[in-house]
Formats: C-alpha cells, structure tokens, sequence
C-alpha cells in the first residue's frame, strides 16, 4: 500500500476546493446587492462546503506526514516505479478530472440535477467497489433530487434548469410554427 496516497488526496483536495472557493465561487455565484435580514445569501452553501472540504483536504495533507516519514525511511523507489504500481489510481484521476471539466461545461446544457446524478454515479463507479450497485445508482439519484427538493421547496432558491430541459427551451409547439 502506498503511504503517500493520503498526501496526495489531501493536496488535490485542498487544491479542488481552494479553487472553488476562491476562484468558481466569486465568479459564478452572483449575489444581489440586497439580501431579506432571514435570507442567506446565494453563496452561503457553496462557500460553507468549499470550507468544509478546504479544512479536511488540509487536515489529511497535516495526518499524512507521519506516514510519509515512516515510509522514506523504509523504502527508497524512483518516480518510475511509482507511476508504474499506481496506473490504475492515475488514470482515474485523469479520467475524473475531464468528466468533472465535462460536468462543469454540460451543467449549463443539462440542468443541475441531472448533470449531478451523472457525476454522482461516476464517483461511484470511480472508487471500484461495484458489491452494493442497487446502494450507487438509488443513490446517485436520490441525493441529488433531494437537494433539488430541499432548496427549491424550503429556501426557494432555484437550481440551473439547463437550455434542454428548461420551459423556455424550443418546444414542440414552437417547432410546427418554425416549420
């Protein structure tokens, strides 16, 4: 088992939500200018889980150092053989990191909510258990419609509908008049 696999998780994890929450947030998460005192704001949830995840990408580099000196002082390997016993974890990452690129650019074509429970079953598939598939597929759409649920109905903030599934999308009315 390779013992520098918790700082590098931690360092792409810290790195992922660094970026989002001090890049994606501030510039895709618009907020007015006025917000109701018992309202927060837009960016309140997304800032919130940036943080989270900022926090615990830095706690898991921070516990991975005793590992990482325990394992120098054991084993001395080149960076060859390192890609070589992790070829199966390196092309998930990449695999992972064009269909996260994927996902950002079709959310706007797609909508949220379904866009999410591509994502989510991808992650799942992603880790290589495949024992529980009914437990990865109910929930990587039931995640994803329960937070649909939860704003929209409770906090009344609107997810992306996306141009293909939105109601001021071309419909089939609008096709006959077209034609």
């Amino acid at each position: 088992m390779n013992q520098n696999r918790d700082f590098y998780a931690g360092l792409v994890a810290t790195a992922f939500f660094a970026i989002v929450l001090f890049v994606l947030i501030p510039i895709y998460v618009k907020v007015p200018s006025f917000i109701p005192g018992f309202a927060p704001p837009p960016d309140m949830w997304p800032r919130v889980v940036a943080i989270i995840g900022l926090v615990m990408g830095v706690l898991a580099v921070v516990l991975a150092f005793p590992k990482m000196r325990e394992a120098s002082r054991n084993q001395v390997t080149g960076l060859g053989a390192h890609i070589t016993q992790n070829k199966v974890m390196i092309g998930r990452f990449v695999s992972l990191m064009v269909l996260f690129v994927g996902f950002v650019y079709g959310m706007p074509l797609i909508g949220f909510v379904p866009a999410t429970v591509l994502l989510l079953a991808i992650l799942f598939v992603m880790t290589g258990n495949f024992e529980r598939k009914f437990w990865m597929i109910a929930l990587s759409i039931i995640f994803p419609v329960l937070l649909y649920i939860l704003f929209t109905e409770v906090t009344h903030t609107p997810f992306p509908e996306g141009l293909l599934l939105s109601q001021s999308a071309v419909g089939t009315s609008d096709l006959v008049t077209l034609i």
